[in-house]
């Protein structure tokens, strides 16, 4: 399970590629790649877990990447 104190210890993603590989060597087979959909015409979420906690990457048109995961 990825604590609130995790999440606020992220690294600055600069890229979903990046924050993918981050995910599957920290959690190894705990993570799981989802679906993506486009939310709106600058805006892709990925929706991934880690042992089925919901994990949301976001990427924006203007290249900036959040992540976002649901308590």
């Amino acid at each position: 399970m990825i604590t609130r104190e995790d999440e606020a210890n992220f690294p600055d993603f600069k890229t979903v590629l990046e924050a993918k590989q981050y995910f599957r060597k920290r959690y190894g087979k705990s993570y799981r790649e989802g679906g993506r959909e486009q939310l709106d015409e600058n805006h892709i979420c990925y929706f991934d877990e880690v042992d089925y906690q919901p994990v949301q990457i976001s990427v924006f048109d203007d290249g900036s990447v959040l992540v976002h995961v649901v308590y």
